[in-house]
């Protein structure tokens, strides 16, 4: 499997990609970032913007760190939940550490975010999307798939969508009706 196989899911918000870096539901999460090599797979992947990092910089306990505190951001906002603040102090103080600005693109309406070079600026992007995208009016965009197994966050298309992608939606109707029908769903197991 390629790296951009592996990743086929990124090109939502940059704080939602790597929010998703674990997939699956409550404990029975999967970690897709567990090693620096597949961190910096990720990174290359990415198709949003990213500082330039020596490899040797990238210190994966704090990747981690800030992912998850994002992560259970992304999450109690869906949710409509109260904000965490050590989770906020976390990622606000990364935004100040990396110096990140936003400066305006070459598309009226779009902007993109600029730090230096280096690891603590690449946190300092991560963090600073992480604020971008909670601090939009369209925050009830943002939801957490309901499928079997899934549990990725992801921007809504329309109020009443469910799952995270064609795949997951139909993946959680064939669950849905093997429950409801236990003949089909003991043939389908053999």
């Amino acid at each position: 499997m390629t790296s951009r196989t592996r990743w086929i899911w990124l090109g939502d918000h940059l704080a939602v990609d790597f929010a998703n870096t674990t997939i699956g539901l409550g404990v029975r999460r999967a970690e897709l970032i567990g090693t620096v090599e597949e961190f910096r797979a990720w990174i290359e992947a990415e198709p949003a913007w990213l500082p330039a990092v020596d490899g040797g910089d990238i210190e994966l306990g704090q990747v981690l760190e800030q992912r998850d505190a994002t992560d259970r951001l992304l999450r109690c906002a869906a949710r409509g939940m109260p904000l965490a603040t050590e989770d906020i102090e976390l990622i606000n103080s990364r935004v100040r550490a990396a110096g990140v600005s936003r400066l305006l693109a070459t598309v009226p309406g779009t902007s993109r975010l600029a730090a230096d070079a280096g690891f603590p600026a690449l946190l300092g992007v991560l963090a600073a999307a992480t604020v971008d995208l909670l601090a939009r009016e369209d925050l009830a965009a943002i939801a957490i798939c309901e499928a079997p197994g899934c549990g990725q966050i992801f921007h809504r298309s329309r109020r009443n969508q469910r799952w995270c992608s064609p795949g997951c939606g139909n993946r959680a109707r064939v669950d849905r009706h093997r429950h409801r029908n236990p003949v089909a769903g003991a043939v389908a197991a053999r």
